[in-house]
Parts: structure tokens; C-alpha cells; sequence
């Protein structure tokens, strides 16, 4: 049996994640001669990509959704789809997303972007961008998996009072993280901070919607690191432009696509151009240099044991 081609579709990939593929196969910068694709966010693998690569039997990506593969297809064609589970080991390592949580709350309520660009232009603007503290605020928790408890462990570090809306995790588990279960429209009614955590699946598509933002604390703020599909925007617009909350920090849009191009004519980009309570990043949770490479050779690793399954098979 011939090499197995291995195309690599991040423009940056760890030495460490390489030599684990190409004790496998041949690493090849052909994507139409591939075998085995491994991916992240750079590629989107629709039908019609997919259609490029006739060979391909195997995808190994290192995200926990799977949106930007066509799944009808490769099932299809017979392609296997390995990714990282929600509840893998190298995840349990990896607080980047909760990190980054804590990041966009501290910037947003201390106005850290919009007093950067005062000091730009000159300005000295301390009262104006002086902002709000974390300390005895209650944050409110939508999801309490894995990331949801991180962030309750930041916040509690914060001296924040924390609870928590999610129909799968009882009350005493909550209770072991000091953090009181709530049902959603109460922990909207009562939260200083709301953080979104939720996994985006079809039930949690569209799941806050204008209700829910006009339920929200008058000079409250949201907090999205999780998808942007789980939001209606428009309602987080209409919150945000009508003053009911203080402001939002996002780490992902709806309709995200890996080169950026659901930011043309985007209508959170254009409110954020011209308002300062609004940050938007380029979807940074999972991107930090550690989270990369570790889960870069996670994903290698699967998609190796897959091709040796494979080879042994024939």
C-alpha cells in the first residue's frame, strides 16, 4: 500500500504536530492528492472544496463544532470526520476561552479599547473611560460546563457572586463551585454580567432573543465566547443601541466564516465602528500559542491512530 498523503490546511503548524503526521504519511502540499486533510477554522470543507480533493477518505479537525464541513457529503463519500470532543483530556488543560472571558469583561467595563484610542489622539480622558469594578457584582452564567466553571473560579477570585442558568447540571454540582443554579430569566433580571457558555447545537440556535435582552439589568453587560449563533443580534443591537444594557464584548459572529468575510457590510461591525460599548475580536478564545500547539498535536495524534487503524485494515 502506497504513503498516505497528509494535507496540512493551517498556514501555521507546530514541528511538534508535524513529525506526529508524517510518522503516518506523507505530509503533501497538493490538497486535490490528499488522503487526509487536518484542519482548523482556515478551511471551510463545503461540497464543492470537498469535490477538489477526490482521494480524501479522512478529516481531522481540531474544533469542537463542526459547521464548516459538509457532513451530508462525507458520509456520502464514505470520509471519516475525527475532532476534538467537549469533554477530551486536552481540553480539560486548555483554559484560553475562560481567559479570554475575563479579558473582554475587565476591557469592556474599564472601556479599555476606547481609552487606548483617546490616549491616540491625544486625550486625557480619565473620568469619562474611569469604567465600573468586578469586585461584589453578580455574574451570571449561561452554560456550566467545562468553561462555564472556569469562569465562575476566575470570577470568585474577583469577589463576584456567581450564579448560573443550565438545564443539564443539578444544583448541588453547582453548589461544590459556590455558585447558585437559577432559571434564565431570573439570572437575566438579577446579573450585572451575563456570559455566554452554551453549546451550539439546533437547540441553542437563536436561543436569547429579544425577551431575553429586554429582560436583562438596566446598565448591564453581555458577554459572548461561545457562538454568535446562539444570539439574535439584532436584539443585542436593539439592547445596546437603545441603552437598556451598557455595553457587549463578543468573540464570534453569526455566519462566521474563516476568512473574515461575514464582516463585510456586518451590521455589529458597522454599530461597533461608530459606539464605544461594543468589542468584537476575531474568534481569539482557542487561540492562544499554547492552545494551538497543544491541541494541534492532539488532533494529530487522532488522525495518525486513524491511518494506522486504516493501513492495519488493509
Amino acid at each position: 500500500m502506497s504513503r498516505i498523503s497528509i494535507f496540512i490546511a493551517e498556514k501555521e503548524f507546530s514541528d511538534k504536530a508535524k513529525k506526529i503526521l508524517a510518522s503516518a504519511g506523507n505530509i503533501t502540499n497538493n490538497f486535490s492528492e490528499a488522503d487526509t486533510v487536518v484542519t482548523a477554522l482556515e478551511l471551510k470543507l463545503d461540497k464543492s472544496t470537498l469535490a477538489k480533493a477526490p482521494k480524501l477518505k479522512l478529516i481531522g479537525t481540531r474544533t469542537t463544532q463542526l459547521r464548516y464541513i459538509d457532513l451530508d457529503e462525507c458520509k456520502r463519500r464514505g470520509i471519516k470526520v475525527v475532532n476534538i470532543k467537549a469533554d477530551s483530556s486536552v481540553l480539560k488543560k486548555t483554559p484560553s476561552t475562560a481567559e479570554e472571558t475575563m479579558a473582554l469583561m475587565l476591557a469592556l467595563i474599564r472601556n479599555i479599547p476606547w481609552a487606548l484610542e483617546s490616549i491616540k489622539k491625544e486625550r486625557w480622558d480619565r473620568k469619562k473611560y474611569g469604567g465600573s469594578e468586578l469586585f461584589n457584582k453578580t455574574l451570571g452564567l449561561i452554560g456550566f460546563g467545562r468553561l462555564g466553571r472556569l469562569v465562575a473560579k476566575y470570577a470568585r477570585a474577583f469577589s463576584m457572586n456567581v450564579v448560573s442558568y443550565d438545564p443539564y447540571v443539578v444544583a448541588n454540582v453547582m453548589k461544590k463551585f459556590r455558585v447558585k443554579k437559577m432559571a434564565l430569566d431570573k439570572l437575566l433580571k438579577i446579573s450585572d454580567i451575563v456570559s455566554l457558555h452554551s453549546i451550539y447545537d439546533d437547540k441553542t440556535y437563536n436561543m436569547l432573543k429579544l425577551k431575553h435582552f429586554k429582560m436583562m439589568k438596566n446598565g448591564s453587560v453581555f458577554i459572548n465566547t461561545a457562538r454568535g449563533e446562539i444570539t439574535d443580534e439584532r436584539a443585542l443591537l436593539w439592547a445596546l443601541r437603545s441603552g437598556h444594557i451598557a455595553g457587549a464584548a463578543v468573540d464570534t459572529l453569526s455566519g462566521e466564516g474563516p476568512n473574515g468575510e461575514h464582516l463585510k457590510n456586518n451590521p455589529m461591525v458597522k454599530y461597533a465602528r461608530s459606539h464605544e460599548n461594543l468589542i468584537i475580536v476575531p474568534h481569539l478564545g482557542g487561540a492562544t500559542r499554547e492552545a494551538t500547539e497543544r491541541t494541534q498535536a492532539y488532533i494529530s495524534e487522532l488522525v495518525a491512530n486513524e491511518i494506522k487503524k486504516w493501513k492495519h485494515k488493509n
